[in-house]
């Protein structure tokens, strides 16, 4: 993919040839650059005008005169509008605004000098040393304008150059100024355009000044992270004007260890993005997981992926969800979607593990695996020097040997959309006691008798709103304000304020505890259902206090609907059971596990289901090699249950229960303690940068 550089070239409006180079900047305003004269007058406009517009002229070879281009700049993009001779015939092109990353204005740019490698430095300097090199003899002002245009079939994205050179006086200064409100109005629109994330802080003028952080892993894929970076990432960052904090990972769980410690998190970054593949996504997510705070960073700190590893699955399945392409160069596109500025929500799954003593969680975003695709996983990493060709390999010395795990699947439907009729229930409730016998024989999974005995009580979580606060299952009222008229007739008695910033001895005596007092001796206040308010005394001895604590902290960490590992399932909640042998149990709740694993093909960023696929013991390898084979079109998926051995199942949870101590888990590519494990999704739960903002 090479640089365009004719700038707002007639050639990009009619059918001419394109010139084209790999150089970002070109090395002299050769006839492609378009230019305006003094006589040529510029459209009324100020600062405050939605759209500007110029006439512009392009000098060309094949001509004996000038071509004539308008040039107009509106909410939309860049619009470029060209007369011919032949039979008044117009040529037009818009450069969508979304198209655009960003611009440059001042004097022309030289050639940067080629070859070796430059430090990563913020771009906030550059444009100043730009823009303080001598003007033309002329006294030319020149904007670059960057995109990358989007082309359908094939989908991909072309790098392009337009060059504005402005000319319309004899006084840099006064060009340079109108250079400056071009590039000023371009930023405008696009501020305009992506509300969701201000990546550029104080450039685009919110005045916040916060920068995205970059963490980069330098031994992503075959080593080569801190260069890919350097040649593919850092030129997009510099053309789009993003200030950017770049952390270089000098050790496993650095990146965990950084976002879960730093206090400014929130206040200096507007998101975080990733540089290398699943693994150091996995470590953002669950250092932000174990942030204090970690509602609002899930919240206000989208997390974007640059596929610099071997697996890059996320950063697959948003290109997916994008319609954005991927290859051949998915750094680009990736850096692309990062800075666009807009986030879609995406589903988090809640993880429980219990291995001898120890019982932890965890969050995941990708996967979690059982058996064959775990086995590949975890045992091709003495081959990560070659790359992703790694998993290839193995997986043909994996489907030779075939293994199977013994163990139990539990798993919570999805709910369908339509519900059974009251018939079909009745008729299934009528020979489910038969069909369960049968089942079993067969390995089939079965559903749970609900005789069986209710788990014991536990303590119930309160349930949390939209804002992370702690509710009652009632509505409960928030602190009220004062009536601004007490004479008026409400249901809203008077006298329960009466005491509210008085300094009446009597009142205060008897209402002397109430919130709203400012005598008030009481330090615990609780907001009730109901049109009154009332507050407890704290008479609590030390150790209650540390029991309020930490059912406070308790409740600060996200917590699971389900019952928890030790627990038997409730039957009543429609739980399913398959015990056997299984060659393995895959769930995924993206469409891609890796950039040439396209696993589940039905799921979405933020659908709220874990699609739990199954393979039996018994299946042929003729059939498992099909099945490998086809995962990176997404074909290996059965439809139906007609099946016997491959099964896909959307679900809400489930859970893991392997015999023995000879196996290998994974959660999003990282091996876990073996034993029982358990997930279920929290729909939502975080941002993702991507284009389409949904």
């Amino acid at each position: 993919m090479t640089a365009t550089t004719e700038a707002v070239a007639a050639a990009a409006i009619a059918s001419t040839p394109v010139q084209e180079q790999t150089a970002l900047h070109p090395t002299h305003p050769a006839g492609k650059i378009m230019s305006s004269l003094p006589s040529t007058p510029t459209s009324a406009s100020s600062e405050t005008s939605q759209a500007l517009s110029e006439i512009f002229f392009v000098e060309s070879s094949r001509r004996k005169h000038s071509i004539k281009i308008q040039v107009k700049l509106c909410p939309e993009g860049v619009y470029l509008r060209r007369e011919t001779d032949q039979d008044d015939h117009i040529n037009e092109q818009l450069i969508r605004i979304d198209d655009i990353i960003g611009s440059r204005y001042g004097p022309r740019l030289k050639k940067r000098p080629r070859g070796g490698l430059t430090s990563c430095k913020n771009p906030s300097g550059d444009a100043t040393q730009e823009q303080e090199q001598q003007p033309d003899s002329d006294n030319s002002a020149y904007l670059y304008i960057y995109a990358y245009l989007k082309k359908e079939k094939p989908l991909r994205r072309v790098q392009t150059l337009r060059i504005l050179r402005f000319r319309s006086s004899n006084d840099y200064a006064e060009n340079l100024q109108t250079a400056e409100l071009w590039h000023r109005t371009i930023r405008d629109h696009k501020q305009r355009n992506t509300t969701t994330i201000d990546i550029s802080g104080s450039i685009l003028g919110s005045g916040s000044g916060k920068h995205l952080l970059i963490l980069l892993n330098p031994k992503s894929g075959s080593g080569k992270g801190r260069e890919l970076f350097q040649k593919q990432v850092a030129p997009l960052l510099t053309e789009a004007e993003v200030q950017y904090d770049l952390q270089i990972t000098t050790h496993p769980h650095y990146a965990q260890e950084f976002v879960r410690t730093r206090k400014d998190l929130l206040e200096r970054y507007s998101g975080i993005v990733v540089a290398s593949g699943d693994g150091l996504f996995y470590e953002v997510l669950n250092g932000l997981m174990e942030r204090m705070d970690w509602r609002r960073a899930c919240r206000n700190l989208p997390l974007g992926i640059i596929p610099c590893g071997s697996g890059n699955g996320l950063a697959k399945s948003v290109a997916h969800h994008c319609n954005e392409p991927y290859e051949p160069k998915p750094i680009l596109h990736a850096t692309l979607t990062c800075i666009a500025g807009r986030s879609t929500a995406m589903d988090v799954v809640r993880v429980e593990l219990s291995s001898k003593d120890k019982h932890y969680v965890m969050y995941s975003f990708l996967s979690v695996g059982w058996g064959l695709i775990a086995d590949i996983d975890i045992e091709s990493e003495r081959l990560r020097s070659i790359g992703a060709q790694r998993f290839t390999l193995w997986a043909i010395k994996r489907l030779i040997s075939l293994r199977t795990y013994k163990g139990k699947v539990y798993y919570l439907p999805y709910p369908k959309e339509e519900q059974e009729t009251p018939i079909a229930a009745a008729a299934a409730a009528a020979s489910v006691a038969s069909h369960q016998e049968k089942e079993m024989e067969k390995g089939a999974p079965v559903q749970l008798s609900v005789e069986e005995p209710a788990p014991p009580s536990r303590p119930i979580s309160l349930p949390l709103n939209v804002n992370g606060d702690v509710g009652n299952v009632n509505d409960v009222s928030e602190f009220r304000d004062l009536p601004e008229d007490l004479s008026e007739e409400s249901e809203t008695d008077p006298d329960q304020f009466a005491d509210a910033l008085s300094l009446d001895r009597s009142i205060f005596r008897q209402h002397a505890d109430s919130w709203h007092s400012a005598m008030s001796r009481r330090t615990a206040f609780y907001s009730v259902g109901g049109q009154s308010i009332r507050s407890s005394r704290s008479r609590m001895s030390v150790h209650q206090r540390i029991e309020a604590a930490n059912a406070e902290f308790a409740e600060l960490v996200p917590s699971g609907t389900i019952p928890g590992l030790q627990l038997p399932l409730p039957a009543a909640d429609g739980w399913f059971c398959e015990d056997g042998n299984f060659v393995m149990v895959h769930a995924a709740y993206t469409t891609h596990l890796s950039s040439d694993c396209y696993f589940a093909p039905e799921s979405r960023l933020n659908d709220g289901i874990i699609y739990l696929v199954i393979i039996r013991s018994g299946v042929g390898r003729h059939q498992m090699l099909n099945f490998l084979l086809s995962m990176n079109t997404g074909t290996h998926l059965p439809h139906g249950d007609d099946d016997p051995f491959i099964r896909v199942v959307p679900v809400r949870a489930f859970r893991i229960e392997p015999c023995g101590s000879d196996g290998i888990l994974v959660v999003d590519g990282e091996r876990v303690e073996y034993g029982p494990i358990q997930a279920e999704v929290l729909p939502g739960l975080i941002n993702v940068m991507t284009t389409n903002g949904q």
